[in-house]
C-alpha cells in the first residue's frame, strides 16, 4: 500500500478512536497538532520510532478515552467490562484499517509485553498492557528523519494562493487599463491645449508688436483678434480643467505637470481677458502718429491713455507674478514642454512690461512735466561727452536750456562748456556745498556740487541732477524744474530715427559718424577751447533741429528714447518731489538702488584731465559660488585696456599730474576704477597683475564701494581680480553698467542678472 494511503487511514483511525462524546472535538485539535509535528518533523509510515511522553492535565476527560485498564481486549472490542463501563471501540474495527505497528517500549524486568493487536509477547503469556497512572495522560510525539509531509503542506498552500493569484492579476488587468484610458484621455487633451495655447501665444505677440509699433488695426478687427485670442486662451483652459485633470493634477509626485500646466493655461486666460482690452484701448489712445505734431506734444491724448494703460500694466504684473509660482516640475514635466513653454511665455512678458512701463511713465509723468494747464517748466539740458569719463557717460560737452509749456519744447542758449556759470559769491552753495556725511568722505576733495566736471563722479543721477540744477541756479539765478543728461551715442540713436544733422557750414553729420566726431574727431580737427566750444553748440542745435523737424518715423523715435533709456545713455531728474520718486524706480531716473542681493557696478573714471577714454576698452567677468547659509563668494575680473594710437593731438594726451614726460607723448591714461558691490559685502583679497594690492573701501548709498588708482599704458592690458564675500548670494545679480564710447563686454556665471530697476506705481 503507498505510503500516503497508509498515513490517509492511520489519521482517520486516530479520528475514530477519538470520536464517542463531546469533548472529541478538543481531542482533535489536539490530534491536529500531532500530525503538524509529524509534518514538520519528517515522519513517514516507512519509519518507525521510539515513543516519548509529554504530560498535559486531562482530568476533566470522561473515563471511557482511558479505556477500563483491566481488560484491553475487551476495551477494544467494545464489551462491557466487570464494571459495566462500556469499552471503547476498536479503531480496526470501525475503520476497516489495520493500525500501525509500534516497535516495542524498553521494558523493565517483569514487565509485561507492550504493543497493539498482533504484537509478539516474546514467548510469554499475554498480559494486559500498562497504562500511565491517573491524572496526566501522555501525548506521544514522533522523533525522526524529515519525509514527504512538507510537500502535502505546499500543496495545499499552493492550492489556496493560486485562486488569490488570479483575482490579483485580473485585478491588475483591470487598473492597467483604467490607467491607459486615463492617460489617453489626459494626453490627447492635453495636446489640443497646447495647440491652442501656442495659437494664442502667436496671436498675443503678433497683436503686441503692432500694437507697440503704433500699427493699431480698425476697431472691428482689433475687437475680432482679441475676441479670438480670448476664445483660444479659455478653450485651452477647459481642456486643462476637467474633473480627470484636476484629480489626477492633485495627486503627489505625478500629478505637478498637470496641476503646473492648468496654472500657466489659466494665468494666460486671464491676462487674455483683462490685459489685452486694455491694451487695445490704449493704443488706440497713444498712437505715435498722432501724439506729436512738429515740436509739440499732445498732451490731452497722453494723459487720456493712463487709464487702461494702467489697467494693462497692473493684469501683465499679476501674470508675471502666476507665472512665477508655476513649477517646471523638472523631468516629470518634459512631456508637456513645461520650462520651455515658461521660459518663452516669460520672455514675451518681460518684454510686454517693459514696453508698459515706458507708456506708464509717459502717461504719468509726461503731462506734468510738459507744461500741462499752461504751466511753464525748464529743464536744463546737458550733453555729456564720454572721452573724459564719468559715472554717468562723462563731462559736461555743452549744455542748454530746455522750456516745455502745453507740450511746445522750445531750446535756448546752446553752449559748450567753456560758458557753464559759475556760482556766484555769497550764493548758498559757496557757503554749503549740500554734501552728506557719506558724500562728502567720497567726494569732498573734488567738490562735486560746486565744480562742473566733478559733478557726477556719483552714480547716482538724482543726486548729479541735484548738484546741476544747484549749481546753474547759484550761477544764473535761474531755478530749473529738473535736468536732462545726453551723450553722443544717444544723440545718434535720435538722428538714425529722423534725418542726418547738417551744420551751420553745410557739412551733413549722419548717425554713424556723430560720435566719433564729437569725441575724437574735433580735437583734431580745431584747436583751441573757444573754438571748439562754438562747434560743440553748432552740433547741438544742428541735431535738435533735425529731431524736432518731424521727418522720420515717431515709432522709431520713441524706439530710439526708449533704447537710449535702457543704456544710461538717456537721464531725467526732477525737482519735484512726486516726479522724482517715480522717476528714480526707472532707468530714466538712473537711482543707485539700495536693495540687498549681490551687485555689480564697475565704474572706469578719467583721472588726467585728457581725452583718451574714447579709445578705453573694458571686459569684466563675475562669477559666484554660493554656500549652504545662503551666503557667496564672488570672484571678479576686470580687465582694462588703452588702445590709443600714435599720434594723438596733444590736449587729447594731457595728463594733469603727468609724472613723465612732458605731454604725455605715450598717451599713458589714470583711471579711478570703483567696484560697487553689495549691501554690507566684504573685501576679502585683491590682486592687480597678480600682485596683491590694498583697495579703498568706501560706502555709498549702502553699497561697498572698492576703489583704486590704475595707471593704463597703451597697448599694455591690465587686470584686477577681486574676492568678495556676499552676505546673500542670489537669486540674481543686478548689474549697474556705465555708459561708455565703447559698450563693456561683461560675461557672468553662476547668477542671472537683471537691471536695477522698476516701475512701480506712484500711488
Amino acid at each position: 500500500m503507498p505510503d500516503a494511503e497508509v498515513n490517509r487511514r492511520g489519521d482517520r483511525s486516530a479520528r475514530t478512536f477519538q470520536a464517542g462524546d463531546a469533548t472529541a472535538a478538543g481531542t482533535r485539535g489536539e490530534a491536529g497538532r500531532e500530525r503538524g509535528a509529524d509534518q514538520r518533523e519528517g515522519w513517514t509510515s516507512r519509519q518507525t520510532r521510539p515513543i516519548r511522553f509529554q504530560t498535559s492535565p486531562i482530568a476533566d476527560l470522561p473515563d471511557p478515552l482511558r479505556g477500563s485498564g483491566r481488560n484491553p481486549a475487551a476495551d477494544r472490542a467494545g464489551t462491557p467490562d466487570p464494571a459495566g463501563t462500556p469499552g471503547v471501540p476498536d479503531p480496526a474495527e470501525t475503520s476497516g484499517v489495520v493500525p500501525r505497528q509500534r516497535r516495542a517500549e524498553p521494558r523493565a524486568a517483569g514487565d509485561g509485553p507492550v504493543g497493539g493487536p498482533g504484537a509478539e509477547d516474546d514467548g510469554a503469556a499475554a498480559t494486559p498492557r500498562r497504562l500511565p497512572p491517573a491524572g496526566p495522560v501522555p501525548r506521544p510525539v514522533r522523533v525522526g528523519t524529515r519525509g514527504r509531509g512538507w510537500r502535502r503542506g505546499w500543496r495545499w498552500m499552493r492550492a489556496r494562493i493560486r485562486r488569490p493569484t488570479r483575482r490579483v492579476l485580473l485585478g491588475l488587468a483591470c487598473a492597467f487599463v483604467f490607467v491607459l484610458a486615463v492617460a489617453g484621455w489626459l494626453g490627447v487633451r492635453g495636446l489640443l491645449a497646447y495647440q491652442e495655447l501656442t495659437r494664442a501665444r502667436a496671436d498675443i505677440a503678433d497683436l503686441q508688436d503692432r500694437l507697440l509699433a503704433g500699427d493699431v488695426p480698425a476697431k472691428a478687427e482689433l475687437a475680432a483678434q482679441v475676441d479670438r485670442i480670448a476664445q483660444r486662451t479659455r478653450t485651452a483652459r477647459d481642456l486643462t480643467g476637467d474633473p480627470v485633470w484636476s484629480a489626477v493634477g492633485a495627486l503627489p509626485g505625478i500629478g505637478c505637470p498637470l496641476k503646473s500646466a492648468h496654472a500657466l493655461v489659466a494665468a494666460v486666460e486671464r491676462v487674455a481677458g483683462d490685459g489685452l482690452p486694455a491694451m487695445a484701448e490704449a493704443a488706440g489712445l497713444l498712437n505715435p502718429e498722432s501724439l506729436r505734431s512738429g515740436t509739440t506734444i499732445v498732451l490731452p491724448a497722453l494723459a487720456a491713455g493712463g487709464p487702461p494703460v494702467g489697467r494693462a500694466t497692473t493684469a501683465v504684473e499679476t501674470f508675471r507674478t502666476a507665472l512665477a509660482d508655476v513649477d517646471d516640475c523638472g523631468w516629470r514635466g518634459a512631456p508637456l514642454r513645461l520650462g520651455s513653454t515658461r521660459a518663452t511665455v516669460a520672455a514675451q512678458t518681460d518684454r510686454l512690461a517693459g514696453s508698459l512701463a515706458g507708456l506708464k511713465l509717459a502717461t504719468e509723468l509726461g503731462p506734468p512735466m510738459l507744461g500741462a494747464h499752461g504751466e511753464t517748466r525748464r529743464y536744463l539740458l546737458v550733453v555729456q561727452n564720454p572721452a573724459e569719463a564719468r559715472a554717468n557717460g562723462g563731462i559736461v560737452g555743452g549744455y542748454g536750456l530746455l522750456t516745455a509749456r502745453d507740450g511746445v519744447l522750445r531750446l535756448d542758449d546752446i553752449s559748450g562748456n567753456g560758458s557753464l556759470p559759475v556760482p556766484r559769491e555769497g550764493s548758498a552753495l559757496r557757503r554749503d556745498p549740500g554734501l552728506s556725511p557719506e558724500l562728502a568722505e567720497r567726494y569732498g576733495s573734488y567738490e562735486p556740487s560746486r565744480v562742473w566736471p566733478n559733478a557726477n563722479l556719483t552714480p547716482d543721477y538724482p543726486t548729479v541732477g541735484r548738484f546741476y540744477a544747484g549749481m546753474y541756479a547759484a550761477g544764473t539765478g535761474v531755478e530749473v524744474d529738473g535736468t536732462i543728461s545726453v551723450d553722443p551715442t544717444a544723440l545718434s540713436y535720435l538722428l538714425a530715427a529722423t534725418r542726418p544733422a547738417t551744420l551751420p557750414d553745410g557739412q551733413v553729420v549722419t548717425a554713424d559718424r556723430l560720435v566719433k566726431l564729437v569725441s575724437s574727431d574735433v580735437y583734431a580737427l580745431i584747436d583751441g577751447v573757444q573754438a571748439r566750444d562754438e562747434y560743440f553748440a553748432d552740433v547741438g542745435k544742428a541735431v535738435y533741429e533735425a529731431v524736432i523737424s518731424g521727418d522720420g518715423n515717431t515709432r522709431a523715435l520713441l524706439t530710439a528714447l526708449g533704447r537710449s533709456a535702457g543704456e544710461g545713455r538717456l537721464l531725467v531728474s526732477s525737482t519735484h518731489a512726486d516726479e522724482q520718486r517715480i522717476l528714480s524706480t526707472t532707468a530714466l531716473g538712473g537711482a543707485l538702488p539700495t536693495a540687498p542681493g549681490p551687485f555689480l557696478g564697475v565704474l572706469t573714471q578719467n583721472a588726467t584731465g585728457g581725452k583718451l577714454d574714447y579709445w578705453l576698452h573694458r571686459a569684466v567677468g563675475y562669477r559666484m559660488e554660493r554656500a549652504k547659509d545662503g551666503s557667496g563668494v564672488a570672484t571678479i575680473v576686470i580687465q582694462l585696456f588703452n588702445a590709443a594710437p600714435a599720434g594723438l593731438p596733444e590736449y587729447v594726451r594731457y595728463r594733469l599730474e603727468g609724472g613723465g614726460p612732458p605731454g604725455n607723448p605715450d598717451a599713458v591714461n589714470d583711471t579711478w576704477l570703483s567696484v560697487y558691490t553689495g549691501v554690507d559685502s566684504r573685501l576679502l583679497g585683491a590682486a592687480l597683475d597678480g600682485k596683491p594690492i590694498p583697495l579703498t573701501a568706501e560706502t555709498e548709498r549702502e553699497h561697498t564701494v572698492l576703489s583704486t588708482f590704475v595707471p593704463l599704458a597703451r597697448d599694455r592690458p591690465r587686470t584686477l581680480v577681486l574676492r568678495v564675500w556676499e552676505p546673500i548670494g542670489g537669486p540674481e545679480l543686478t548689474v549697474r553698467g556705465q555708459p561708455l564710447a565703447n559698450p563693456e563686454r561683461i560675461a557672468v556665471v553662476g547668477l542671472p542678472t537683471r537691471t536695477p530697476w522698476q516701475l512701480i506705481d506712484s500711488d
